[in-house]
């Protein structure tokens, strides 16, 4: 009797997002082999090795084969030669459980979602190696359940190997650690400056890198290089043959360290920190030595300092929501320590800077992020490709508008790949409009569209705006204007103050009306008034002004609250600014945004193709359209990129309003404003501790208690954080501490500088102080605390210092910076794109001189890496030239140009063959001769192919 074969398990997954091989175990029965395995939806037969194998009783469906397939349930009917069975496989889409940043119920995503470098640009990753550190991941018990258990949100980190700046230096370990970077320790193998292992991490401690630089810096004798946290290295003096240097280390003007060192030596200062011995805390290198007959100088060409203010971390600590369970060299893993709910509307303290939003809405849709209040410029990436195509959405790109309440999406793009090159058309973007809530919830809707990752005003509605009385479409006529305020944040104005907006305008309270139910307001542009008005408490104060072809668009909107008329002080409270810029996009077919050419636009969506090739080349930044650029790994071996862009932290930022020097015995008062306003309930903390809170008039009290440089900086949730210093004065040394003002404040070589001398208290000018540079005196101060200027020759870092007896010693370090050429290179033209073999392609550059002095550099022309022509140009400051040269085109296939930093490509197509060239003139010269020639002239097509032979080889021999 024969026994069926059976497969255990009959059913399994796959997951696009985390592609692995599915296997079977095969209970063979009396069956001995497969004949072959069909795809019972399409009769597809599978091709052995291919896109399944067989290796003893196990059944394996390859991950190449099935990334291939639709989503959804795949059924194959395996036939044994004896017998047959069914075994069904479920595919799940990219996204499925990891590599989006957005987890949305509506989305059908798994309730196992994880979070890592790839996905969530918070997590510390490195393109070039390709790794990550930090991984996170949350078990949901059901799409509709807003619970989460103890222990299911879990958290890892592990430390990698990373390049110094500094080639010369090798490696080190760093790790991400709650969405910050830090250092975790030096390995014998891979650094050069250290004898053995050190780990940091392995004693729970982890330190920021402060400084990890290549840049050439030269520093003169008796000058110093500002690190960070208080050190200086100081050049003290050279030996005569100008061989060696002898340098100190000081921390808050005090000796630490000093060394005798030679050209291309290591300096490294070692410190204990925590219970980690002999950290080197500060690396330097040292370039050369230069001893002149005037001037003595080193050049610093590597710089490597960690902070000595380490993080310590134990099992068992608390981070937010999550708890450190264990900790070892290899790895740090957190989870949270009791349930929490994923509320409406809610922001969930996850860990450090980590927080998760959840949106206020009745479908659970949550995200992560980072609390960025850093200001400057900090990248916002995509989900990271690797050797293949993708679509970025705001789901999966955070640069991406996105309304996360209603789950509002607008624009996408999407990568056909085919390897390095993007073809034309391969690249597709598009965006389409929809109605939002306004933040002040007053207002009601209006359209918004996402844009090359910014956010736009497309349009009101009658039936939806509070303020308007018609519909308004800008999008219907190929315009589109930024949103530059959309709050509903509760500002205090006072009679005579102003409310700081965006472009120029202010809106200013004029007056109240004696029964404080009115108030008069009047609008300025750039300091002239363009509007007023007379409105009631609760009313909203609407600007209307012609954009383009739109007429009376609303550009601003304040809803004034409520009103305050007090016998000594009146206030207007204002909740809720909306604005939109005056200046609008015009958008038309055709229109090109970098590398991206608009094919179409209508009221419901922008398209936009590639419209020339893009060369993924590694180590490249490609701009792609607006703000948008693609990263590409400096990795020959794997095409692996993400999109990007890049926010600037700027906008509502709190102002923060301290002296510079106090006497300890003085009542300082700290005042925090915003766009001109007060600011109240922003907390203060002075050196790191909290002092309290500002009250209406944003103002805080405070008495220091010890001398000393501190910080003061103020927070307030929906704001940038303020910071400043203040120098505290012990009242025994009040009238004994000068200050050293320099000025100009940006100083060049060759460039004549002025010093004075004033007292720190009170800013009164010094008589009778000597002032050194670099040690070398320059005189004394006259009764307006000033010296003779000098003429400043050398580019570098220098000293000053000011003496007098009886009083402390003052210096300050000052860089002059380098004259010299800085060419920058715009608008690279190549022309034609495509060419045939042996033709001319034209290619120009913009170029500017954007440095400090004028000069000339040798512009190279690289072609697919090689140089193939140069020419020399010469430009005075600011001024701006266009380069050409003439290319002869090579064999056929697609080639990139380089012309300093700009990138382009052009493809050679093969050229018309001899004998078409030929017979091309033939017949151009005269079809009713040729017909002739067939006709009554007797020719036959062997005759016409000798005379063609003939004519070929003629031709051949004269070129």
């Amino acid at each position: 009797m024969l026994n069926p074969p059976k497969l255990n398990p009959t059913s399994e997954e796959f997951d696009k997002s985390k592609p692995e091989d599915v296997e079977t175990t095969i209970d063979w029965g009396s069956a001995t082999s497969i004949e072959n395995i069909n795809k019972t939806s399409d009769s597809s037969t599978l091709v052995n090795n291919t896109d399944y194998k067989v290796d003893n009783n196990k059944l394996i469906f390859l991950s190449d084969y099935l990334k291939d397939q639709d989503d959804g349930e795949i059924e194959f009917l395996v036939d044994f030669n004896v017998g047959n069975a069914n075994f069904n496989i479920t595919i799940y889409p990219k996204g499925y459980s990891t590599g989006n940043r957005i987890w949305a119920a509506d989305s059908n995503l798994s309730l196992e979602y994880t979070w890592d470098a790839k996905s969530f640009t918070g997590f510390y990753y490195d393109l070039d190696a390709g790794l990550s550190s930090e991984s996170m991941t949350i078990e949901l018990l059901g799409s509709d359940n807003r619970r989460v258990e103890d222990g299911d949100l879990e958290y890892t980190t592990e430390p990698i190997m990373v390049d110094f700046e500094h080639d010369d230096f090798g490696e080190y370990q760093a790790v991400g650690f709650m969405a910050d970077r830090y250092f975790a320790g030096f390995t014998d193998d891979n650094t050069t400056f250290v004898n053995n292992d050190i780990s940091m991490m392995a004693d729970g401690q982890l330190s920021k890198v402060l400084i990890d630089s290549d840049d050439r810096r030269s520093v003169f004798t008796g000058s110093s290089l500002v690190l960070d946290e208080g050190y200086s290295i100081n050049i003290v003096e050279l030996d005569v043959s100008g061989d060696s240097l002898f340098l100190t280390l000081t921390k808050d003007g005090q000796e630490v360290d000093s060394d005798i060192l030679s050209s291309d030596d290591f300096y490294v200062y070692e410190k204990d920190i925590g219970s980690t011995d002999d950290v080197p805390l500060i690396a330097v290198h040292i370039g050369n030595i230069f001893r002149g007959t005037e001037t003595n100088a080193v050049f610093i060409d590597g710089i490597f300092q960690i902070s000595e203010d380490y993080v310590s971390i134990e099992e068992g600590e608390q981070f937010g929501k999550l708890e450190i369970t264990s900790i070892s060299p290899t790895s740090i893993e957190m989870r949270n320590d009791g349930r929490f709910t994923l509320s409406r509307g809610s922001t969930i303290d996850i860990m450090g800077d980590v927080k998760i939003e959840v949106a206020d809405s009745g479908t659970l849709r949550f995200a992560p992020f980072v609390d960025i209040t850093e200001p400057g410029k900090h990248e916002i990436r995509g989900t990271v490709a690797e050797n293949e195509g993708l679509e970025w959405t705001p789901l999966n790109f955070e640069g991406f508008y996105y309304d996360i309440d209603e789950g509002l999406m607008t624009e996408s793009l999407t990568l056909g790949y085919s390897g390095r090159l993007i073809d034309s058309g391969n690249l597709t973007y598009e965006t389409n409009p929809v109605e939002v809530n306004f933040e002040h919830s007053d207002f009601g809707k209006y359209q918004v569209i996402g844009f090359m990752a910014e956010k736009y005003f497309a349009g009101f509605t009658r039936a939806d705006t509070e303020f308007v009385d018609d519909d308004i479409s800008m999008i219907a006529d190929g315009q589109l204007s930024k949103v530059l305020l959309d709050n509903d944040d509760r500002r205090t104005l006072y009679t005579g103050s102003s409310l700081v907006l965006e472009e120029g305008y202010t809106l200013n309270m004029q007056q109240i009306d004696i029964d404080g139910n009115q108030v008069w307001v009047s609008l300025r542009k750039d300091g002239s008034e363009v509007d007023d008005a007379i409105l009631e408490a609760g009313s909203t104060y609407v600007y209307e002004k012609d954009l383009g072809s739109a007429e009376d668009v609303p550009i601003i909107a304040v809803q004034l609250q409520s009103v305050f008329r007090g016998t000594e002080v009146n206030a207007l409270f204002i909740e809720g600014i909306f604005q939109i810029s005056e200046d609008y996009l015009l958008i038309e077919e055709g229109d090109t945004f970098g590398e991206m050419e608009v094919d179409t636009i209508s009221p419901t969506s922008i398209v936009m193709t590639n419209d020339d090739n893009i060369n993924l080349r590694t180590g490249r930044t490609i701009d792609l359209m607006g703000d948008i650029k693609f990263k590409v790994a400096d990795d020959s071996a794997n095409v692996r990129y993400y999109p990007f862009v890049e926010r600037e932290i700027a906008g509502d930022s709190l102002d923060l309003d301290i002296p510079s020097t106090i006497s300890q015995d003085e009542t300082i008062t700290i005042k925090v404003t915003s766009r001109g306003a007060s600011v109240n309930d922003a907390t203060v903390k002075f050196d790191g501790q909290e002092i309290g809170t500002t009250d209406r008039e944003g103002e805080l009290r405070h008495n220091p208690e010890r001398a000393g440089t501190f910080e003061v900086r103020a927070e307030k949730s929906g704001y940038i954080p303020a910071t400043g210093n203040i120098e505290v004065i012990d009242p025994d040394d009040e009238g004994r501490r000068m200050s050293i003002e320099v000025s100009p404040d940006e100083i060049f070589e060759g460039q004549s500088i002025d010093v004075r001398i004033v007292s720190a208290i009170g800013a009164e000018p010094m008589e009778d102080v000597e002032v050194f540079y670099d040690g070398s005196s320059r005189g004394t101060t006259d009764e307006d605390g000033r010296v003779s200027s000098w003429t400043v020759t050398e580019p570098g870092i220098h000293r000053i210092t000011a003496t007098k007896e009886g009083y402390l010693d003052e210096e300050k370090t000052i860089e002059v910076i380098a004259l010299e050429a800085e060419f920058d290179y715009s608008n690279l033209v190549i022309s034609p794109e495509e060419v045939r073999e042996g033709r001319d392609v034209t290619i120009t550059a913009d170029v500017e001189n954007i440095g400090t002095d004028a000069g000339e550099y040798n512009i190279e022309l690289r072609i697919d890496g090689n140089v193939t022509d140069s020419k020399t140009v010469y430009l005075e400051v600011d001024e701006q030239t266009t380069i050409e040269f003439v290319h002869t085109a090579g064999e056929p296939g697609n080639y990139t140009v380089e012309i300093g930093d700009l990138e382009g490509t052009f493809e050679v197509t093969e050229g018309l063959s001899i004998v078409w060239y030929v017979a091309g003139v033939i017949i151009v010269a005269g079809g009713a001769a040729a017909a002739y020639m067939f006709t009554a002239g007797g020719w036959t097509v062997e005759m016409v192919k000798a005379r063609l032979a003939e004519l070929i080889e003629t031709i051949r021999s004269k070129r």
